[in-house]
């Protein structure tokens, strides 16, 4: 059982929810919440390259979470993870071979990553990712990471886990295409245990994959890439104008503060699609539009204004 005490910063706003996630008001900034039944805790990377470009994984289809679709890479943690960031630097590394280290890794380092991977991500070799790290004077950069919403899966569903978000960042000086940086890290599947491929794409790749139903997104991925967009997509802004606008933008809105609680607000006009609401967590200002496949697969994805939603 998971008891929060929230701090609410929305003035004068009180509400009440009737869904298994009890909310107790206190007064109009507290407000304690139960959730009964979360049993999975999940941390996952936002990763952006020398070049902006997000990180992305496409899962396999016999894989229990996310089947087909593309996601960040992350995962479950650890009872050996030291802290949530540190999880999502880790999964990171198993799922897609990219590390985010203090120092960053050498580059004599970088021929022997697919046989750590491995030996990491197996869980019955005696290497350990913390193991690894010591072994070659590395630490994971968690203070490298940002805060970049959390996530609860909808109290409709049977199976139901948290999952963080963190947004980070590859060095600016390192280059995905030149084999005489430190940080050339190209990322690679995982040999098909849960990724059939990953690759860095630009938010105007994704989000068209996205339109023509190519890239399978979930309502997390999409809300994330969707807003993020708006500063990678502005081509007059150098990469490192790109960051700093960003973490402004994180900081200013609260991002990191945010809890997604998705949930059925009704439908399009035409019935064809849901309208997801977010909670009053998270942004409350956004929606998600989508139609269920018969696979189940989220289709025909779109990340609107709350006001924009209520004309479809």
């Amino acid at each position: 059982m998971l008891i929060r005490i929230l701090l609410c910063n929305r003035r004068g706003s009180l509400f009440l929810v009737l869904v298994p996630g009890v909310y107790i008001i206190i007064s109009s900034q507290i407000i304690i919440c139960i959730e009964s039944n979360i049993k999975d805790i999940y941390d996952s990377l936002v990763l952006l390259d020398a070049q902006n470009r997000i990180l992305l994984t496409h899962r396999t289809s016999t894989i229990g979470s996310f089947a087909n679709a593309h996601v960040f890479p992350g995962g479950n943690q650890d009872p050996k993870d030291a802290s949530p960031e540190f999880c999502a630097i880790r999964e990171t590394f198993e799922e897609t071979g990219v590390l985010l280290t203090n120092p960053e890794p050498p580059s004599s380092l970088l021929p022997q990553f697919s046989q750590i991977r491995r030996d990491v991500h197996s869980r019955t070799h005696s290497l350990t990712f913390n193991q690894f790290l010591k072994e070659n004077g590395l630490e994971a950069d968690v203070g490298g990471l940002i805060p970049f919403t959390t996530w609860i899966t909808p109290p409709t569903m049977k199976k139901r886990y948290e999952t963080h978000m963190f947004l980070g960042f590859l060095p600016l000086s390192s280059s995905s295409t030149s084999s005489s940086s430190s940080s050339s890290q190209l990322p690679t599947s995982d040999g098909g245990v849960e990724t059939v491929s990953t690759t860095f794409m630009t938010a105007e790749e994704i989000l068209t994959g996205l339109k023509q139903n190519s890239i399978i997104l979930f309502p997390p991925q999409a809300y994330l890439v969707t807003r993020l967009a708006r500063f990678l997509n502005d081509k007059g802004l150098k990469v490192e104008e790109q960051r700093e606008r960003i973490k402004k933008w994180i900081e200013e809105e609260g991002v990191g503060k945010y809890v997604f609680e998705p949930r059925p607000e009704g439908k399009t006009k035409d019935g064809k699609r849901l309208i997801l609401g977010y909670g009053p967590r998270g942004d409350v200002n956004r929606k998600s539009v989508l139609r269920f496949g018969k696979t189940g697969l989220p289709a025909d994805l779109q990340i609107v204004e709350a006001t924009e939603a209520a004309k479809l």
